[in-house]
């Protein structure tokens, strides 16, 4: 019952957020481009320094095209306007939940693009996303310039944020940065081959550090779309293996659905048994209800048995349990450092 809330108030945001588009001109202006100097720019204004390490997180796809003033459409979030911060508020409150349970939180407000950009070519999808990418590489490095002082870090996102992860390894990282990298979390995301990167290494297990983590989420291979598909790792978040050994719903510590507050809704442990495809490295879950988990409204980019839009709440407790694990280990290796 708690989970069908969920999904109807996600329908019900949907349509909000659709019932701004219209078959416009294409916007020739672009959103402002955002002054990290500025804690507007941040999630809760970015100012956290209490913890030993720091999550820098970068939220998924939550805007539709838009209408700008003029009659446009727009293919990019808008930072400065409230209702598209209040679309990434939520995704981003339960993210924190996950990866910052013991670390200081730092997400930025950037010209994501948009659900629609997405059903574009990749050629399209890449050009679009130069813009998104050019904002997260000056947050990140503002973050590191004027908010990390030294800490430790993690390196987290969904989708296009995960996207976002991939491309600061390989465009931005260096080896002074990466020493002090616990892990990344580009996940539902695919990591191909053509990503080349020494700081682009896959995880082999639950507490090795300075790797990536990611897993896109099926009820089987063939629900796994173009978009997500061709990754050359992945990682079971049951059992943290990457071969096909399944993950037990014993391991399955819990699912867990958040309001847009960040408040739980609803938790359920030992309800999902998975295990990894060696072909396609899909995450292929079992012990759900692909119906109950499928949005109509996004069925262009993810059918029937694709859980891209719920694996950060279906695998919630295992991937907040894993970021500790994965700190603590940090934190041994470096002890007398």
């Amino acid at each position: 019952m708690s989970r069908r809330l969920f999904f109807l108030l996600l329908s019900g945001w949907i349509m909000l957020l659709l019932s701004g588009c219209s078959d416009h001109a294409e916007a020739t202006n672009l959103p402002v481009v955002p002054d990290y100097s500025q804690t507007e720019y941040w999630f809760e204004g970015g100012d956290t320094d209490e913890m030993a390490y720091d999550v820098f997180y970068i939220v998924p796809t939550c805007v539709f095209d838009w209408q700008d003033a003029e009659g446009n459409i727009c293919h990019w979030m808008d930072p400065d306007n409230p209702s598209h911060r209040a679309s990434v508020d939520g995704p981003i409150r339960l993210a924190r939940g996950i990866f910052a349970d013991e670390a200081n939180f730092y997400a930025p407000y950037y010209r994501q693009i948009t659900i629609e950009s997405w059903t574009e070519s990749e050629q399209e999808i890449d050009s679009r996303f130069e813009t998104a990418y050019s904002d997260i590489a000056s947050a990140f490095h503002y973050y590191l310039l004027h908010f990390n002082e030294g800490r430790p870090f993690i390196l987290a996102g969904h989708s296009q944020g995960g996207k976002a992860v991939i491309e600061l390894l390989c465009r931005e990282m260096d080896d002074e940065t990466y020493n002090r990298m616990i892990a990344a979390y580009p996940l539902g995301y695919p990591v191909r081959d053509e990503k080349h990167s020494p700081y682009l290494i896959p995880a082999a297990k639950a507490d090795d550090t300075g790797v990536f983590i990611t897993f896109s989420s099926v009820s089987s291979p063939d629900k796994l779309t173009p978009l997500l598909s061709g990754s050359r790792a992945a990682i079971n978040p049951l059992n943290w293996r990457t071969d096909s050994e399944p993950g037990t719903k014993e391991q399955h510590l819990g699912a867990v659905f958040t309001a847009a507050t960040g408040d739980i809704v609803s938790e359920e442990a030992h309800m999902i048994s998975a295990s990894l495809d060696d072909a396609t490295k899909a995450l292929v879950l079992s012990g759900i209800d692909p119906q109950a988990y499928y949005e109509p409204a996004l069925a262009d980019l993810f059918p029937p048995g694709n859980y891209h839009v719920v694996e950060l709440n279906l695998f919630y407790r295992n991937l907040q349990q894993n970021v500790k694990e994965r700190a603590a280990a940090f934190f041994a290796a470096h002890a007398d450092q």
